[in-house]
């Protein structure tokens, strides 16, 4: 790979060999160093810090969409932020795992830094318990019915204000249908008309194109989030740099360039190139 420009994170972070440092103004609280002055009430944080700035204050509430990239690209981690975050705000967040147990999921974020504080943090569900169900219902061709009323009985009980579905790849995997682009269709159909926000976790290989298994999902998406990894190879070491790019974004007057993007003890920040 060839040489990459210096690069200095937007908020300063922690100390890193021969990188000139930029400090610009951050929010101080654990899980908020994404919000800026450009931040808006009718918007959802990304929670990295200089990205919602970059996208007129971060995702539009009661958006649907897709944050793609392969694996070792951070997704379930953004977006568990994502929902902590809401959740120190006053919002209802639900985080909804095919991939592992939640007792695996929490442990894996605590460890990150990205646990939740005093008890307040999104309610994790893990839906191995419903699998069958969730196979039944897509064979009778029934996937969008039975995944939306599950929904609707959680924001009736519970309220789920952010909603993240890690992943959608495993519920397609699951859910083995005649029609998957079609029940896609009414699967996005019933998820924006629940009024959530919800963040659909998509696995993508590197190197692929789509943003989605189908190819639909980005179609149909009001927004993409795409991280990507990419190797630098320097004398003796090959490190993974990670970037984020905002494929898409409806309503919204976004930067276009793929920034490179740190996760320190601080969370999530931009760096300038």
């Amino acid at each position: 790979m060839g040489k990459e420009p210096r690069i200095r994170p937007v908020g300063g972070g922690g100390e890193r060999p021969q990188v000139a440092l930029k400090v610009e103004p951050k929010a101080q609280e654990k899980g908020g160093r994404a919000e800026g002055a450009g931040r808006s009430s009718g918007r959802l944080s990304t929670c990295i810090l200089g990205l919602d700035e970059r996208m007129a204050g971060g995702i539009p509430k009661g958006f649907v969409t897709l944050v793609a990239g392969p694996v070792g690209s951070m997704k379930s981690s953004l977006c568990f932020a994502i929902a902590q975050r809401a959740s120190n705000e006053g919002a209802k967040a639900l985080y909804l795992t095919l991939e592992q147990d939640s007792k695996s999921l929490l442990a894996h974020m605590e460890a990150l830094g990205l646990g939740a504080e005093g008890g307040q943090g999104p309610k994790v569900v893990d839906f191995s318990g419903v699998r069958d169900d969730i196979a039944k219902a897509a064979e009778g061709g029934g996937l969008h019915e039975a995944l939306g009323a599950l929904l609707e009985r959680y924001k009736k009980e519970q309220g789920c204000d952010v909603v993240v579905l890690d992943s959608l790849d495993a519920l397609l995997s699951v859910a083995e249908t005649a029609s998957p682009r079609k029940d896609l269709f009414h699967l996005f159909r019933r998820l924006k008309g629940l009024g959530s926000t919800v963040l659909l976790i998509s696995e993508m290989e590197h190197g692929a194109s789509r943003f989605g298994r189908t190819g639909v999902e980005e179609f149909l998406s009001d927004g993409i989030i795409h991280l990507r990894t990419r190797e630098l190879e320097t004398p003796g070491l090959t490190s993974v740099r990670r970037y984020v790019g905002i494929v898409k974004m409806r309503q919204t007057a976004h930067d276009t360039d793929y920034h490179p993007f740190l996760f320190t003890k601080d969370g999530f920040e931009l760096v300038l190139d």
